[in-house]
């Protein structure tokens, strides 16, 4: 994405160029998609069900050297062993636990002859990812095993991902330390005369050097604070120079292990804020310390939201959606309490529509951004796991940094 000198013609041409052509070939139109995000987006369900991460980037099909890049597919039969089938022949069997694993260059081909030996070739299929199989494979197998019924399945795993196992909650606490020692030097580094990116990078290296990697990252400050990102891309601004008094606040996620640690904070730079900014970062940071004091199992996340919500009534910040008044905290975008976390964003999302009951040793972020059209946004998350009679805090980065 350009940031600047950018020629707007130029954009007007390429898609004038690409309707000129939809026009002679008889189409309607275009409809154009595209995929972001980074390298670890939609990883999560074959790593959960078979220990297998699809390394290579995306590549467009080229055969007869490749087809299917960063995809690969686990095949489950009702009756017999699973298939995993992948689409580079780089892959580490000592961790795949998958004992039939097959490549081939006609990644399509594979899957669908691999369904025919497990009798998966007539009737209705789940399918787990249905946001993550393409269209050319969803015409494929169309084409090649016309009997067989593709059924959006993904909710069974949803369900059986929510609860972590033992082994789950030692990599959720090892990523969650690394995310931690990793906020603290980002906030440390917030300073006048500092880019966002020249703030965030100072903890790159320490996440790489432990095996982690990046999974996202967004910084806003001045005047972008409203949104949780400066840039679109890559997230964060690697021109502009903070300037003391404003506030900078950032998300940061990470990943170990397959899984995630996802908080974030906000400051002033220079730390010197004015009463009014400290007054706006104390309520976000104590109206989410106060939801966490009320988690336990058996609660439905309705009644959670509501305290929550109340909470923040009762201390004087409004839930209006018209948000104009300059002397009002409003509670901002986006409006849920946090969400369900593991190899990914999980369900269920804390909204009050979501009547789902929290269990132990559930992975849960809570966070919360307030705005005020005088002042700007402010945010914090914290991550937690779902104990007995409890929660026990994973992230435990230093909370207030005014």
């Amino acid at each position: 994405m350009l940031t600047s000198n950018i020629n707007q013609q130029e954009f007007v041409d390429r898609r004038n160029k690409c309707k000129d052509e939809a026009i002679k070939l008889g189409f309607k139109g275009l409809m154009v998609w595209s995929r972001g995000g980074g390298s670890f987006d939609r990883y999560a369900d074959n790593s959960y069900l078979a220990n297998h991460y699809q390394q290579r980037c995306f590549l467009p099909d080229f055969m007869p050297l490749w087809s299917g890049r960063s995809h690969c597919c686990l095949l489950i039969p009702a009756a017999g062993e699973p298939v995993l089938v992948v689409s580079s022949p780089e892959y580490n069997p000592n961790l795949v636990t998958v004992k039939d694993v097959r490549y081939h260059a006609d990644f399509s081909g594979e899957i669908c002859k691999a369904m025919k030996e497990l009798n998966m070739d007539q009737g209705q299929i789940g399918l787990f990812g249905t946001d993550v199989m393409t269209h050319d494979r969803v015409v494929y197998v169309g084409k090649n095993l016309p009997k067989v019924e593709l059924v959006p399945a993904d909710d069974i795993l949803t369900n059986v991902r929510v609860v972590k196992s033992a082994r789950e909650l030692d990599a959720i606490r090892k990523v969650s330390k690394i995310g931690s020692k990793a906020v603290d030097l980002i906030m440390s580094s917030v300073a006048p005369g500092k880019t966002e990116a020249e703030v965030l990078s100072s903890a790159m290296e320490y996440i790489i050097s432990q095996g982690a990697a990046l999974y996202f990252t967004v910084a806003s400050s001045g005047e972008t604070i409203n949104s949780a990102h400066s840039l679109d891309f890559p997230g964060y601004d690697g021109s502009r120079k903070l300037k003391e008094g404003e506030f900078f606040r950032f998300d940061l996620i990470i990943v170990n292990e397959g899984y995630i640690s996802d908080f974030g904070r906000t400051t002033v730079v220079g730390n010197k804020a004015t009463a009014q900014q400290k007054e706006m970062m104390e309520k976000v940071t104590n109206a989410c310390e106060y939801l966490i004091s009320c988690i336990k199992p058996g609660m439905s996340i309705t009644e959670l939201v509501k305290l929550g919500n109340q909470h923040l009534l009762d201390n004087g910040v409004s839930l209006d959606t018209v948000q104009t008044d300059p002397s009002k905290i409003y509670a901002a975008y986006p409006p849920h309490w946090g969400h369900s976390l593991g190899m990914t964003w999980e369900r269920p999302w804390f909204i009050e529509e979501e009547d789902f009951i929290i269990q132990e040793n559930m992975y849960i972020a809570i966070e919360k951004s307030l705005y005020s059209p005088a002042l700007g946004t402010t945010f914090f998350e914290q991550n937690i796991i779902v104990g007995k009679d409890g929660v026990e805090l994973v992230s435990t980065s230093k909370t207030r940094w005014f």
